[in-house]
């Protein structure tokens, strides 16, 4: 049985906060839209970094229309973020007026800027969703209406396509900042050993690898209070011979994982064993991943007979040219903090497996 480490608590000093400079305003986004091919890249070049932490979106509108439109805002934005432990929000929203809206809030990682007015392009009301008109990265979208009546309307009929892009692209920031910095030894043994590629982050280890299975580690530290904390993050790899489309059920999911994880994975308490929390009913979802079929899941699970768990997301496909089902399963225990962005980077890691041609 292979050993889930325990975290642990040291005393620390903050360290200081650092902030990006705004380089470029408006006018790079309009050169972007209709410049040619390289002079659209010469402009992306000199635009800033984005700026913000993950999981926050800025919301540009005067009081008067924030206090109509908070209300259907927050029924997209701030819905549970899908089965965590505690309630967290999807986003953390953060409301600015027009005056407020400075240069320093312009390079911010996600913008929605509300423009009520009576002009010729505000007669129909409409939502322009964007990339990059500040900074990098950066996604943009504009609510345009006569009133903010109309222009709440407009978010309820489009927020959630909105809400899912800015997903989609956090967990693309996630993966283009591990891959500055990735294990080039974890990657080539996934390669060379399990015909996988992924993006895996430098500091992470491997506990365990074997044909039958792989367990890659990463151990943070966070700073809470006047304490340092130990945050894991995990990932497990297996493999088993595909025998049918029944395999992708969320049940024969989870009984494979049950049956993987309580052979593989323990603590120092003798007979622990990690297992899915059944308290909270997991999500079951069936995708496109890199062209083929997978089925996912995303749950809680526990350490039976000790006191751990935390989040998981799992995602299973098969591998054609060894007619193999592959799981790949991650974890994240995180006693001391917020789960959301923890979950989220795990589940970018998780997703960024594929299969290696032959």
């Amino acid at each position: 049985m292979t050993l889930l480490l325990r975290p642990f608590r040291r005393s620390h000093s903050a360290s200081p906060t650092v902030r990006t400079p705004l380089l470029l305003a408006g006018a790079v986004f309009c050169l972007c839209a209709c410049g040619s091919g390289n002079s659209r890249q010469d402009v992306r070049a000199m635009l800033p970094g984005k700026v913000g932490p993950a999981g926050e979106v800025v919301i540009v509108a005067e009081q008067h229309t924030w206090t109509q439109i908070q209300g259907a805002v927050e029924e997209i934005m701030e819905r549970p973020a899908l089965v965590l432990p505690q309630y967290e929000p999807r986003f953390d929203i953060k409301h600015l007026t027009t005056k407020e809206f400075n240069r320093f809030w312009k390079p911010h990682r996600n913008l929605i800027v509300f423009d009520i007015a009576d002009r010729v392009d505000t007669q129909t009301p409409a939502m322009i969703i964007g990339k990059e008109k500040y900074a990098k990265d950066q996604v943009y979208a504009v609510v345009k209406a006569r009133t903010a009546k109309a222009a709440a309307a407009v978010f309820v009929e489009r927020g959630d396509e909105l809400a899912d892009l800015i997903e989609r692209t956090e967990v693309q920031r996630i993966l283009n900042l591990h891959a500055l910095s990735s294990s080039e030894t974890i990657e080539r043994r996934l390669v060379d050993g399990h015909r996988l590629h992924s993006v895996i982050p430098r500091d992470v280890k491997i506990v365990e690898d074997s044909p039958e299975f792989l367990w890659l580690q990463r151990s943070l530290t966070r700073l809470k209070g006047n304490n340092n904390h130990d945050v894991q993050m995990g990932f497990f790899v297996s493999r088993e011979p595909y025998t049918g489309p029944q395999m992708f059920s969320m049940q024969a999911m989870l009984a494979r994982r049950d049956s993987v994880l309580r052979k593989h994975v323990s603590t120092e308490v003798p007979g622990s064993f990690m297992a899915t929390e059944y308290a909270r009913t997991p999500r079951y979802e069936e995708i496109e991943h890199h062209g083929g079929f997978a089925s996912t899941l995303r749950g809680l699970w526990k350490m039976e007979g000790d006191f751990m768990g935390g989040p998981f997301s799992a995602m299973c496909w098969v591998d054609d040219a060894s007619n193999e089902l592959v799981t790949v399963d991650g974890y994240a225990y995180a006693p001391y903090f917020s789960k959301r962005e923890y979950l989220r980077e795990v589940e970018a890691i998780v997703r960024s497996f594929k299969q290696v041609p032959n």
